[in-house]
């Protein structure tokens, strides 16, 4: 029982004490508020080490190492969040207490990274970062209620997808040479991430019933045995020319085995590194592509990414008239949103609109004052 006593004042106070036998008070005009409020600290203080009156004067740089330490993520997303963590969380919040936070400062730092010309995506993941920590500081009763709520984040722009056209793409793959446009072609007729290209092993693919199965990724820690997430592991079809291509890659290799790999003197060697393959294999081939002669793409093939066989892949289906239902299973997305966004790709996306102008029993018309001219 917390110890109650009446001050000269009238009003009461209330003092515990902590595991440690140190002593906190605190008064209120009434009993029975100085005796609820003693109880509900030594409840507090029954659940764990962490939940004392205390606990709330830790600083912030203090629990974020704690809440570090004790993180199960993949290693990728660690070294994102750790970036992301030093440059735009400990500059700000490093010395203050846990429970000095407001939810009004909360929305002060983000404004804050505003002003200073970080991106919303950057905004976003700092913020999810922060609120993390602060809900794991809740759990732990360091402070009572986190002040990551009702926060006002800046809005992200929602970017169309890059996608090539089928001359652009045979423009690239023209500049590319073996394994690399057996790698590419692939990559454009299945839709699969770079991890789960450069990380495809030989074993996955059933030759019979002409399918992959994406299991394993190349990470830049090494393989990994699983995709992703769950949708990501799939079953995805593939062409009858492209899996030729591919018997014709894997002739006397070791068909268990990675099936695309750095070749030195005609022989497999080391896992790929997507910051390598990109720069000495990927982007020469687009900039040869943009000024082939040969292919009559001159000025037409765009500097987009690797990812972006991937778009290419969903934007040739949804054009050719595959649901997006089936399109989301191919690629493996996690949410339908995501798929969403080549809805207006779809053949007749817009003819219902169409049709409803020209049936419109007049129309609005603008006086021609020369020929037509729909060039630009």
């Amino acid at each position: 029982m917390p110890y109650l006593r009446r001050l000269p004042s009238g009003n009461w106070q209330a003092t515990v004490r902590n595991h440690a036998g140190k002593r906190f008070s605190q008064t209120f005009p009434l009993r029975s508020q100085a005796r609820d409020w003693g109880l509900d600290q030594e409840a507090q203080l029954r659940r764990g080490p962490y939940s004392n009156l205390g606990a709330g004067k830790i600083k912030f740089a203090e629990w974020r190492d704690r809440w570090w330490e004790a993180r199960l993520v993949e290693p990728q997303t660690q070294r994102g969040d750790a970036s992301c963590i030093r440059t735009h969380i400990t500059p700000y919040w490093s010395d203050w207490e846990l429970r000095a936070i407001s939810r009004l400062d909360v929305q002060s730092w983000v404004r804050k990274l505003v002003l200073d010309g970080t991106g919303p995506s950057a905004i976003r993941r700092a913020y999810n970062l922060l609120s993390s920590i602060m809900r794991s500081a809740v759990d732990e009763g360091l402070i009572t209620v986190t002040p990551c709520r009702r926060i006002d984040l800046p809005p992200e722009g929602v970017k169309p997808p890059q996608w090539f056209t089928v001359e652009q793409a045979q423009g690239i793959l023209d500049e590319l040479g073996q394994p690399w446009q057996t790698m590419v072609l692939l990559a454009f007729y299945t839709g699969l991430r770079w991890g789960e290209l450069a990380g495809l092993h030989g074993h996955r693919i059933d030759w019979r019933r002409s399918r992959l199965f994406v299991v394993e990724v190349n990470t830049k820690s090494g393989i990994k045995e699983y995709p992703k997430s769950a949708k990501s592991c799939r079953e995805v079809p593939i062409p009858d020319h492209v899996l030729d291509s591919l018997a014709r890659h894997m002739h006397e290799r070791d068909r268990s085995g990675v099936v695309f790999t750095t070749v030195t003197k005609g022989r497999s060697g080391r896992l790929l590194d997507d910051g390598n393959w990109r720069a000495q294999t990927w982007w020469p081939a687009v900039r040869r592509a943009r000024y082939a002669e040969s292919s009559g793409t001159i000025g037409q093939v765009p500097h987009y990414p690797p990812h972006s066989t991937r778009h290419t892949c969903a934007s040739w289906l949804v054009q050719k008239g595959v649901s997006l239902y089936d399109v989301q299973h191919l690629l493996g997305h996690e949410s339908y949103h995501t798929t969403q966004r080549y809805a207006h790709l779809a053949p007749g996306a817009h003819q219902a609109v169409l049709g409803a102008w020209e049936r419109l029993d007049s129309q609005l018309v603008v006086p021609a004052c020369g020929p037509a001219d729909r060039s630009r």
